[in-house]
């Protein structure tokens, strides 16, 4: 005969495999919704990034030609050209926060170089590095585009 201390070891079982069921259901779903978080917040970021303004204006960018840095700046300096300015900046700013969402973990480093063709912030890192660089020591901003 199951005397009663038998029965009682059994509930105990069933309510501790219980928990942890339970448990490793939870951790499952907190997973589950930090990566479907992660997507959203990336598509939103990707709307930006897949629109005809968006291309244009960075085609814009990477079109652009300088001797130097001077050249640059006397071409291309908000004072001269605030419109090439504002595209500029608007690119940058947004290449630096995917780069803060990166290092954050907020967004997948592989979702970002696939559905951003990796090479496109490479390319204009490599375009405007010197700019960027001289901007952050001129302007006394040393933390400009840190995270581009």
């Amino acid at each position: 005969m199951i005397d009663l201390a038998m029965l009682q070891v059994v509930r105990d079982l069933v309510a501790i495999f219980g928990v942890i069921a339970g448990f490793g259901y939870y951790v499952m779903v907190v997973r589950n919704q930090r990566e479907t978080r992660q997507a959203q917040l990336f598509m939103q970021l990707f709307q930006t990034y897949v629109t005809k303004e968006w291309m244009t204006d960075n085609w814009e960018l990477m079109t652009m030609e300088w001797d130097d840095l001077k050249d640059f700046f006397d071409k291309y300096d908000s004072s001269v050209d605030v419109d090439n300015f504002a595209k500029r900046y608007c690119s940058w700013f947004f290449l630096d926060g995917i780069g803060l969402l990166l290092k954050k973990g907020l967004v997948d480093k592989e979702m970002v170089y696939h559905l951003m063709g990796g090479y496109w912030g490479i390319w204009i890192w490599e375009k405007f590095e010197d700019v960027i660089r001289f901007s952050r020591e001129y302007n006394n901003l040393p933390e400009l585009a840190v995270w581009f």
